[in-house]
């Protein structure tokens, strides 16, 4: 499968500095975009993955860094394998959250860093939906958007931008770590668009927005843009990723 992918991480026009990360193939990105084609393998993997460091926390900068570089060692080292892939990312995530909630603990930080993470991986063949809290993965498919994952949220006040939302989940920050996979492998076709973001981005553009512009050829600095001129009140990131 050839992806035709653009990425993009900034920190908007509000927030001191960025807690979002990006990871493209294992390529970190924050403050940082990149524009690459590649084809995913057949015996081996590739991933489009966005971490969101938890707003309010401590931190949330080295949260978001870790929970990429350890989703990157484990893939690297076959902790992951093609035959438990489920079970073995769920243990990841568990994992990523104890050294995180851990590490809070020895520093004594009154509210533990944590992140969000979601995104998709192709492993040995197969593909892969992953998520913990409130970042997104979305299809594009014949003009319209629909969101892939379900936000680990409900109605609550937090003082954040976009709020109203109160997190139940998410790498660290004091919780477990469940992380929900999903098997894309017949959900994707040649000619879909694959949208990865963080709360930045949806929290200032709507669905229906969105969706126009991705069906108009809006590229990832695009809607970056958009939601600047929305107000820019969170860090963004954004990954689109068109399935050729």
């Amino acid at each position: 499968m050839k992806l035709e992918i653009q990425a993009i991480c900034y920190r908007g026009l509000v927030r001191e500095g960025n807690e979002d990360a990006v990871s493209v193939g294992g390529m970190f990105l924050r403050d940082d975009s990149v524009s690459l084609t590649v084809d995913t393998p057949q015996d081996g993997f590739f991933y489009l993955l966005v971490a969101d460091g938890m707003g309010g926390h401590e931190k949330g900068e080295q949260a978001s860094r870790f929970a990429l570089d350890e989703i990157k060692e484990q893939l690297v080292m076959h902790q992951i394998r093609p035959d438990t892939f489920e079970d073995d990312a769920r243990e990841a995530a568990r994992y990523i959250a104890f050294k995180l909630n851990r590490a809070a603990a020895d520093q004594g930080q009154a509210r533990p860093m944590g992140c969000t993470l979601t995104g998709v991986i192709w492993h040995y063949g197969r593909i892969w939906l992953i998520n913990a809290g409130d970042s997104r993965t979305y299809r594009l498919r014949g003009g319209m958007l629909r969101q892939l994952t379900t936000d680990d949220t409900e109605s609550g006040i937090t003082g954040d931008p976009g709020a109203g939302k109160l997190l139940l989940n998410c790498l660290g920050g004091g919780c477990e770590g469940h992380l929900a996979v999903a098997d894309l492998q017949e959900k994707l076709l040649p000619g879909d668009t694959l949208l990865i973001c963080s709360d930045g981005l949806y929290d200032m553009l709507s669905d229906e927005e969105t969706e126009d512009a991705l069906s108009g050829g809006a590229t990832a600095a695009d809607l970056y843009r958009m939601a600047c001129e929305r107000g820019g009140a969170d860090n963004v990131s954004v990954i689109i990723a068109k399935l050729l």
